[in-house]
């Protein structure tokens, strides 16, 4: 599981990825809000990967950064579809039910956005490095597909 920020401002962030990364990351920021908000018990779902650093940094110890995560999700899939991506009735239902839900609860999330954070492998880090990280984990990543990237960044 993965949140590529290369910005602090998250329609950079949105921007600056690849569609298939884009829309993988759509489905990630949603597992990770669900997680956390099953894990305050104001939804019922699998907890499993609260485990995971980037779900736990989100999590914040029972203090999760949802609000701020809820509008990365947000831009997230408008990027998404304004590339000309697609959402099935269900997924989009979900969405809105979601964000419902985040805003029904906001009291119980911190206002604050989301810290920078980047873990890959045994590498963890925080603070403003991160960004320039996730720009050169995306860039090794791209040289690696098999199918270049289609974004606008060269």
């Amino acid at each position: 599981m993965q949140i590529f920020r290369v910005h602090e401002n998250h329609k950079i962030s949105a921007q600056f990825l690849d569609n298939r990364r884009l829309s993988k990351q759509v489905l990630e920021m949603y597992q990770i809000i669900r997680v956390c908000l099953g894990e305050m018990k104001i939804i019922e779902t699998n907890t499993r990967y609260l485990s995971h650093p980037i779900v736990k940094s989100i999590y914040n110890e029972g203090h999760p950064y949802l609000i701020d995560a809820y509008k990365f999700l947000t831009i997230l899939d408008e990027e998404h579809q304004r590339r000309g991506g697609k959402r099935s009735i269900e997924f989009k239902k979900d969405l809105e039910m979601l964000g419902e839900t985040v805003k029904e609860h906001k009291s119980q999330f911190k206002s604050d956005k989301i810290p920078p954070f980047f873990v890959y492998g045994d590498e963890k880090l925080e603070g403003e490095t991160v960004y320039e990280h996730y720009k050169k984990l995306l860039f090794a990543k791209w040289q690696k597909d098999k199918i270049p990237p289609r974004c606008n960044i060269k």
